[in-house]
């Protein structure tokens, strides 16, 4: 009984601590508002399914390196277990782990897994947005 309280006083201040960190801006996530894609900035999306270890190991490759690029490219996730999100998946045919880079005006420009190593993605970044002249 006591091992059982010990586990659930650590949960609960463990989830505590995530919630600090995320409302106090510290942990940001990547939105999934799907909507602000063809409004005038490029984007990448990435399709991403829960519990997935290649979406979860491509979401993190974005989260180290998303406030780098944030202020000249969107970062979305189109979640795979929404709605909206498999519909956008399907219109692009993305697979879980996958990204489409994304004109200013929402065209397609090209889909594909993000590199594992973090210069190669921030090449990968840099070039795109050099092509899109943003």
């Amino acid at each position: 009984m006591a091992k059982k309280l010990g586990i659930t006083i650590l949960v609960i201040v463990a989830l505590s601590a995530l919630g600090y960190f995320v409302t106090t801006g510290i942990v940001k996530p990547i939105g999934s508002d799907l909507s602000v894609i063809g409004q005038g900035k490029p984007a990448l999306v990435l399709a991403y399914e829960n519990f997935s270890p290649t979406s979860g190991a491509a979401l993190d490759r974005l989260r180290q390196v998303r406030s780098d690029y944030e202020p000249r490219l969107l970062f979305v996730v189109a979640d795979l277990g929404a709605p909206q999100g498999r519909a956008f998946a399907s219109r692009f045919g993305l697979s879980e782990g996958q990204t489409v880079f994304l004109s200013p005006d929402g065209q397609a420009l090209f889909i594909t897994y993000l590199p594992s190593d973090e210069q190669e993605l921030r090449a990968l970044l840099d070039d795109t947005i050099a092509a899109m002249g943003s």
